[in-house]
């Protein structure tokens, strides 16, 4: 904060509240280099992609980033994966006119 032209004396005089707030922007990256590097790495796939060919593959943003995009995005469990696919498709039949839980032995989604 020194560096974007506070002192010492207006740090000091930031309460509890404001200072856990601006923790919190940063470990979201609201502040800091992961809010960078996010929009950084999108306007470059951006960019890349405009300018691919036809017929070439697309760029991800995996493969602008690199190593950075395991840790900006960790990779999900295979078993989360599979709950999360399962919601869905529960979530999709439920809609359906007469659909009972009871007929798949669906119960609260358990």
């Amino acid at each position: 904060m020194i560096f974007n032209g506070h002192t010492h004396e207006t740090i000091a005089e930031l309460d509890d509240v404001m200072m856990a707030q601006l923790q919190t922007m940063y470990a979201d990256g609201l502040i800091g280099n992961r809010a960078v590097i996010e929009l950084l790495g999108t306007l470059t796939n951006g960019v890349f992609n405009y300018m691919r060919a036809s017929n070439a593959p697309s760029y991800k943003l995996a493969n602008i980033l690199g190593n950075a995009y395991d840790y900006l995005f960790p990779p999900v469990p295979e078993e989360q994966k599979k709950e999360h696919a399962n919601n869905q498709l529960l979530a999709f039949m439920s809609q359906a006119p007469g659909f009972s839980a009871n007929k798949f032995g669906v119960n609260h989604g358990e």
